[in-house]
């Protein structure tokens, strides 16, 4: 350890003026994100200094690992009796010391200026600070550590930046018209954190022990591909079981799905070539009053008399509908047709006669808080977050601002007509927050989410809240079924 604590006072000494410009620079981040959430000042002016910052930690972790350079065998720390413990113990320090402290005391301000108290939500920020390590700073490290220069450093940076784009092109792929469920997208999150960590994390490590960029960059790539052909379903499995356990069966007794075997039908659009698409009429029915419905994950299976047997497998729940239920109906029902991609083969010979479907579900249930904002004044709103309604001079609308720490206030907005009497009453706007993630902050870097200028047109504005209750799986079945042609 001695030797470490060597190591980080010499990087230290050696690095002054790069780590006094970046503590600038974090002071000026953490202004502009307090200046843009007051409404002083724009909010592309944080976001540039949020971007100056990154490059900011990229050059400088870039001369931290080119200190004891990892490519080639005449390193100078390698002659000296360096231990690979201690070097990484000592570029670790580095980086918590002079990137994630400083970090960490502006979120600390930021969060403050807005009137919380930062020490209460410390494991938050410890999540916001490690997701975000992951997933900015271990890139970084290891192209530093297949690289000698920092011009090398800065072509490779380049040479990935135009492959991404490049990718991201030919990868485009249109799903307009269709609503899926957004309820298991915090587990594709960890999925896509593992992605962008896990491959430069292998790459750092093996470059440490062997020194060789051809078989760091192999692992590296071998590691990549294989989680890109990694099954999808792993990644909802994965969310299904841990909302399992955080969610029971409370309040859930009387649920049940029921599928309208009648009502199935061919999509008018194909999806994908050979095969058909379908449309499944399901209703999730005896929901209490007090609760709302949001299905997440679906699995259908067809049979044959013959004994001829297709499976979806569990998909996310789709239809060219809403699929989440933001009020509860006045029967305690939710209805929506779900899109099922079959086989074409396995349809063509299932036309032939009757098929029995099965099914099962998992159901997501919400409670419902709401609170009316008025003009004017700033009110507290379920889930700790604030909003307040102001008048705009040019705008001949209302406009609705809201914050909250680590999550975002609003999650979608959604204006129509709400009758107080049977003859007739005023529009309400209604703010909807759906907290649908178990985990406890938003990917990034800024702790308070600031959202403004939602426009609100009706008489009356709502901040309705939805907070998970019970977590519920449901099978279903319906025999004798005449596919449609």
């Amino acid at each position: 350890m001695k030797q470490a604590f060597h190591i980080f006072r010499k990087d230290a000494r050696r690095f002054a003026l790069q780590i006094c410009a970046l503590a600038a620079a974090t002071a000026v981040w953490a202004w502009a994100n307090i200046s843009a959430s007051r409404g002083l000042a724009n909010s592309n002016s944080a976001a540039l200094a949020g971007v100056v910052l990154i490059i900011g930690w990229w050059y400088l972790i870039s001369l931290l690992v080119h200190e004891e350079s990892l490519t080639g065998d005449r390193q100078f720390w390698i002659t000296r009796p360096y231990s690979r413990q201690s070097l990484v113990a000592a570029k670790l320090l580095f980086v918590v010391a002079f990137l994630n402290v400083p970090l960490l005391l502006a979120g600390f301000a930021i969060l403050a200026s807005a009137g919380y108290r930062p020490l209460a939500y410390l494991p938050n920020f410890f999540w916001m600070q490690l997701t975000f390590t992951a997933a900015v700073l271990l890139l970084p490290a290891a192209l530093a550590a297949l690289t000698r220069t920092l011009g090398q450093f800065v072509l490779v940076i380049l040479g990935l930046c135009v492959g991404f784009v490049v990718l991201s092109l030919f990868g485009a792929k249109a799903t307009q018209g269709v609503h899926q469920s957004n309820g298991l997208v915090w587990a594709a999150g960890i999925f896509l954190l593992l992605l962008v960590a896990a491959p430069p994390l292998l790459v750092f490590v093996v470059q440490l022990h062997m020194r060789n960029r051809l078989v760091s960059v192999g692992a590296g790539v071998a590691l990549l591909v294989l989680m890109l052909f990694t099954d999808e379903s792993a990644v909802r499995k994965f969310g299904i079981a841990v909302q399992s356990r955080m969610f029971g069966q409370d309040s859930a007794a009387s649920l049940a799905v029921v599928l309208d075997a009648g009502g199935i039908e061919r999509a008018s659009k194909q999806l994908e070539p050979g095969r058909v698409t379908i449309t499944v009429p399901l209703r999730v029915a005896g929901i209490q009053a007090a609760y709302t419905a949001a299905p997440e994950a679906v699995e259908l299976t067809l049979e044959t008399p013959a004994g001829r047997r297709w499976s979806s497998g569990w998909i996310a729940a789709a239809s060219s509908g809403e699929i989440f239920q933001e009020d509860p109906s006045a029967d305690g029902a939710f209805v929506w047709n779900q899109r099922v991609v079959v086989d074409r083969a396995f349809w063509r010979r299932a036309q032939s006669g009757p098929v029995t479907i099965r099914g099962a579900i998992y159901v997501k249930l919400f409670g419902r808080r709401s609170m009316r904002l008025e003009d004017g004044r700033e009110a507290k709103v379920p889930g700790g977050g604030q909003c307040s309604v102001s008048h705009q001079m040019l705008v001949p609308q209302r406009m609705v601002e809201c914050l909250a720490p680590f999550h975002m206030a609003v999650t979608g907005m959604e204006p129509g007509p709400e009758t107080r009497t049977p003859q007739s009453g005023p529009q309400v706007t209604r703010l909807l927050s759906v907290w649908d993630s178990p985990l406890p902050a938003d990917f990034g870097m800024n702790p308070l989410s600031v959202q403004r200028n939602f426009p609100a047109d009706g008489a009356e504005i709502l901040f309705v809240r939805y907070d998970p209750r019970a977590y519920i799986l449901r099978t279903f079945e319906a025999a004798n079924v005449h596919l449609p042609r």
